[in-house]
């Protein structure tokens, strides 16, 4: 809940205090006057809540580069606009608060102002705005237009306060911006909520299998389904690859004619295909044209076959080399909190082919937006 300073301005009195004159028996006593004047009046200080940024760290940036727009503001400077991202930031990244705060005793008597998280000081802010008319400048700034009547073009300024995502941070932070003048009277602006540091977890339930098959044969595996089970509203971008061969751990004496062309004792990931549904949306139209930040150079790779099955890319450790999952518009292959698709595998066994083939693994990955 946002809080907000009502601020009563007050006209100084000049008050005399006069004890009492008592006189008996020809005694009197004299009464002691205490004058106090000088500035009463809080900052004031509000915020542009239309010019809230927020920069990735060195690994969200390739998201934010693939689903946001760069941009810049005379605030904050550079930022990127993510519009399918939440309210969560992870260390490193940075958000910054363009915030006005001023003085009717004009922009020198103000003495400092400061960000803070959770009521702890995280960090200064740095004037970019020097002096603007709050009388015209001020229009998506949420001040109290009461409290800007006494303010001219030289009370005060606007201030960019970044925060900087700390790793050891977790959960919600409460963020907001502190002005305090020369006297110590102090303002607090309208407050911020982030999650930080949430946690990213994604759980496969069920395992795939094909059963017992024959030379020759295209089986269908039995459903799994691929969950999101994160915390507060983290959006993942999920991908898919292969081992390289499926091997039998059992026998040296397995062997398979791979399509490939290559007799091994393993059955090769070219074998395998994969379909996938997520609510309305499946990957049957797999065409490629969103690889996100997966596999994109070759043809034939990551799109949809006649039967409507993609096939498999090999797995190695690096996502580029791997299928964005459903990849036919920019956000079928996002999984919210909370969300699941569901994957069928196919395999066309070899025509020579004989042993059993378990020692390997489809690889699932999910990239935080």
């Amino acid at each position: 809940m946002n809080n907000k300073i009502l601020s009563l301005s007050v006209m100084a009195l000049l008050v005399l205090s006069v004890l009492p004159l008592v006189i008996a028996d020809g005694t009197d006593v004299d009464g002691g006057i205490d004058v106090d004047i000088g500035h009463e009046n809080p900052p004031v200080i509000c915020k542009d809540n239309t010019n809230r940024s927020w920069y990735p760290n060195d690994q969200t940036i390739k998201t934010a580069d693939y689903y946001g727009t760069p941009d810049t503001s005379s605030c904050s400077g550079q930022y990127f606009d993510v519009p399918l991202r939440g309210d969560y930031v992870f260390g490193g990244e940075t958000v910054t608060y363009c915030v006005y705060a001023g003085d009717d005793d004009g922009d020198d008597n103000i003495e400092d102002v400061t960000l803070f998280a959770d009521g702890v000081a995280v960090g200064n802010c740095a004037v970019v705005i020097a002096n603007p008319n709050p009388a015209t400048d001020l229009g998506s700034f949420d001040c109290n237009p009461a409290d800007l009547t006494d303010l001219v073009s030289g009370d005060g300024n606007i201030y960019a306060c970044t925060l900087t995502v700390q790793n050891g941070w977790t959960g919600d932070k409460l963020i907001t911006v502190k002005a305090t003048d020369e006297e110590a009277h102090t303002a607090e602006s309208n407050s911020d909520m982030l999650t930080t540091n949430p946690d990213l977890s994604v759980t496969l339930t069920g395992s795939v299998s094909f059963g017992t098959v024959e030379e020759g044969d295209e089986v269908t595996s039995n459903t799994v389904f691929l969950n999101n089970v994160g915390s507060n509203g983290v959006v993942m971008d999920m991908y898919i690859g292969s081992d390289d061969y499926f091997t039998d751990p059992t026998t040296g004496t397995a062997v398979c004619a791979n399509d490939n062309g290559v007799t091994t004792n393993g059955i090769h990931h070219g074998q395998f295909s994969y379909y996938a549904t997520k609510g309305s949306v499946d990957s049957g139209s797999n065409d490629n044209l969103f690889p996100g930040l997966g596999e994109s150079t070759l043809p034939n790779d990551c799109v949809a076959n006649l039967d409507e099955y993609t096939n498999m890319t090999s797995y190695s450790g690096d996502i580029e080399d791997d299928c964005r999952i459903i990849n036919h518009a920019l956000d079928t292959s996002l999984l919210t909190q909370g969300q699941s698709m569901s994957l069928t595998f196919q395999l066309n066994v070899p025509d020579t082919c004989e042993g059993s083939f378990s020692d390997g693994s489809f690889h699932f990955t999910g990239r935080v937006v």
